[in-house]
C-alpha cells in the first residue's frame, strides 16, 4: 500500500466515526483490529474488528450531536501512520465513562454546549487495513468547554442522576 493510500484510509476511518456505517468501517478496519483507547468505553467497544470500532462510533454519537472530525496532517512511515486534527460537536446526550471491568463509572449529563479539541491518532496497518489504533486527546479542554470542570453543584446533581440512569440501563 502506498503512503498516499494509507493516509487516505486513515483519514477516512477517523471521519467515519462521525457519519459512517458499519459497512464503511469494514472497508478500512481489519477483522483483528484493536482500539487501545477502548478501556473507558462500553464493553462492546473492547472487542476486535469493525464491529468494536462501530460500537465506539455509536457511543460517541449517542452523546454528541454534530460530531465531526477534521484531519489536518497525516504522516506515514511504513505500516504506521499519525494524524493531527480536531474533534467537535455539541453535548446532547449522557456521556458515559466505563471502568476497565465493564461497569459504569460515571456519566456526564448533557450541557448542550459545543466543543472543539485537538486530537492525534496513531494507527498500524496490515493488509491495507487498520489493525491497531491509539490516540492522544485534549480531554481537559473538552471538559472545560463543555462545563464539566469546574462543575457547579447543580451540574454535579445532574451527573449523579445521569450515572444512575446509565447504571440501570447497563444492568437491564
Amino acid at each position: 500500500m502506498t503512503s498516499a493510500a494509507t493516509a487516505d484510509a486513515v483519514s477516512r476511518s477517523i471521519g467515519l466515526m462521525a457519519d459512517g456505517t458499519l459497512d464503511d468501517l469494514r472497508a478500512v478496519i481489519h477483522p483483528e483490529a484493536r482500539n487501545r483507547e477502548a478501556a473507558q468505553e462500553p464493553p462492546d467497544c473492547r472487542g476486535s474488528g469493525p464491529e468494536a470500532f462501530w460500537a465506539t462510533a455509536q457511543w460517541l454519537r449517542s452523546a454528541f450531536d454534530d460530531l465531526a472530525f477534521t484531519v489536518d496532517t497525516v504522516l506515514v512511515d511504513g505500516d504506521l501512520a499519525a494524524t493531527h486534527g480536531t474533534m467537535s460537536g455539541r453535548h446532547t446526550g449522557d456521556f458515559v465513562i466505563w471502568t476497565p471491568d465493564g461497569r459504569v463509572e460515571r456519566a456526564f449529563a448533557p450541557t448542550g454546549r459545543r466543543f472543539e479539541v485537538h486530537h492525534a491518532h496513531f494507527v498500524r496497518m496490515r493488509d491495507g487495513l487498520i489493525v491497531e489504533h491509539w490516540a492522544v486527546r485534549d480531554d481537559q479542554s473538552q471538559a472545560l468547554q463543555l462545563g464539566w470542570i469546574p462543575p457547579s453543584p447543580g451540574y454535579l446533581l445532574r451527573c449523579a442522576r445521569a450515572t444512575r440512569r446509565a447504571r440501570r440501563a447497563a444492568a437491564a
